[in-house]
């Protein structure tokens, strides 16, 4: 996942799946049965967050959000604070998955909205590992992730 940021909004969201990732799943602004999932930026300037305000279709047991779609959001967040902390430039190789691991703490509830944040916590090379939470409106931590991203080698000009 690269981020081709689009145009950002009063309050700084913005989103990340135009050009090659307009139908991604998770961000894709183009795809009608995605998440189109918005990020910004907080006040520190590393972490990320999204908010998602899940369809009853995205339940699991009845009230909570299925466990997939924690891990999608999860993953959309974390990328975005892997590919944001690189140096910018229309050049710049994307980043993607490599590994991720999620716990399930407690259920996250499907009313309301659903908050993800993320930030990076290392980098080793090519490899930028992301820690990443849900968390519940009175900031207790529903599920959690730690990953880590690979940045893909440049292309030959």
């Amino acid at each position: 996942m690269t981020t081709s940021v689009d145009i950002e909004d009063a309050e700084g969201w913005f989103s990340t799946g135009i050009g090659e990732l307009g139908t991604c799943f998770g961000c894709g602004p183009a795809n009608p049965d995605g998440l189109r999932l918005r990020f910004r930026k907080l006040h520190d300037g590393v972490t990320v967050e999204t908010h998602l305000h899940p369809p009853p279709f995205m339940a699991g047991v009845a009230g909570v959000l299925h466990g997939g779609i924690q891990a999608t959001v999860l993953d959309e967040v974390m990328g975005v604070a892997a590919a944001e902390s690189l140096p910018p430039g229309p050049d710049r190789p994307p980043c993607v998955t490599a590994e991720i691991a999620v716990r399930y703490l407690r259920p996250v509830p499907m009313e309301g909205h659903v908050v993800a944040r993320a930030r990076l916590e290392r980098v080793d090379g090519r490899d930028l590992y992301v820690r990443g939470e849900i968390i519940a409106a009175d900031g207790t931590q529903l599920t959690t992730a730690d990953s880590r991203w690979r940045q893909l080698r440049a292309r030959p000009s």
